[in-house]
């Protein structure tokens, strides 16, 4: 899925007025575009992009980004890799 948002309106949502984290903000703004693709499936992806998927990538990019240092490995990947997984029947 496109980035439902750009890097300045990330940047601008996070308080960020420097470049030094623009990789890594880009990344984040990445992996909540899909993950909130995976939720909202009734939007087609055409058009401008709904107020409240921007405020759900937006949300999910600052808590990312806020608590980068007391992620625990393994709490939270799981949401994110589960759309990716295939199960054998």
């Amino acid at each position: 899925m496109a980035d439902l948002v750009t890097l300045a309106e990330a940047k601008l949502y996070l308080r960020v007025d420097h470049s030094d984290d623009d990789t890594l903000i880009a990344l984040l703004i990445g992996a909540a575009s899909d993950a909130v693709g995976d939720v909202a499936t009734d939007w087609n992806g055409e058009g401008d992009v709904p107020d409240r998927l921007k405020l759900a990538v937006l949300a999910r990019v600052a808590v990312s980004y806020d608590n980068r240092a007391s992620v625990e490995a393994a709490t939270g990947e799981l949401a994110m890799l589960t759309p990716l997984r295939t199960l054998e029947v």
